[in-house]
């Protein structure tokens, strides 16, 4: 966390440089497969810079950021594709089975929304990220999704480092913790949203949607007790 800290500080310091830039890409990238590398407070913060003239053009930092974490999430996804799940014996018993056959119901019968609200959670993106290649989530349709939900990550921090410059008096840290917040509960209503009009509008495939999750569930969990 020392060394986040320390290249937060430059990537600060470095304001409206390209290299600021640079850095800022390379962050969000690893950031989507590699967790202690929370690019949230890098976004935001360089926002906040932007109201007083020492941060980059906010469309270039929008652009910069949502396509550093789209090629960190398609890694991700790479990953999750090559781990031989049946080969990790906390995935393949008992509760690491359960949680992980839960994963792969909530991304058969919510997938689109799953990602999309998985991204403004920092850990979680990368879970559901790997956990989408690992069960075969298709990859066009993935990509699509993700792409989107990389534009509007890098469009909510922004506006979260944006409006505490104004609100807050800068304070990046605590910008940080309202946009984490704010993203869960953001992608907990849409969420609650999209499934209510699913269930509503199109019945017979929300139905088939969640037969193919139970299916995939017996297939892939095992209630076996823990060792």
């Amino acid at each position: 966390m020392d060394l986040f800290n320390a290249i937060q500080d430059w990537v600060i310091a470095a304001g409206a440089s390209p290299w600021a830039l640079v850095a800022t890409f390379v962050l969000c990238l690893v950031d989507g497969f590699f967790p202690p590398l929370p690019s949230e407070s890098i976004v935001i913060a360089l926002a906040a810079l932007t109201v007083s003239s020492d941060g980059p053009h906010l469309a270039v930092l929008w652009a910069v950021a949502a396509a550093g974490a789209f090629v960190g999430d398609q890694i991700a996804y790479s990953i999750g594709q090559r781990i031989p799940i049946e080969r990790v014996p906390f995935l393949n018993r008992g509760r690491g089975a359960r949680a992980y056959a839960r994963g792969g119901i909530l991304l058969l019968t919510h997938g689109p929304v799953f990602i999309m609200a998985a991204r403004f959670v920092p850990i979680g993106r990368i879970a559901v990220n790997m956990g989408a290649g690992a069960i075969g989530y298709p990859r066009l349709t993935f990509t699509v999704v993700d792409a989107l939900s990389a534009m509007l990550w890098s469009a909510y921090s922004i506006a979260i480092g944006v409006s505490v410059a104004h609100i807050l008096d800068g304070h990046p840290l605590l910008a940080m913790i309202i946009g984490i917040i704010g993203g869960v509960l953001i992608g907990a209503l849409v969420s609650r949203v999209v499934t209510a009009v699913q269930r509503t509008f199109f019945p017979e495939r929300y139905a088939a949607a969640e037969r193919a999750a139970e299916e995939w569930a017996r297939t892939h969990a095992h209630d076996t007790p823990e060792a």
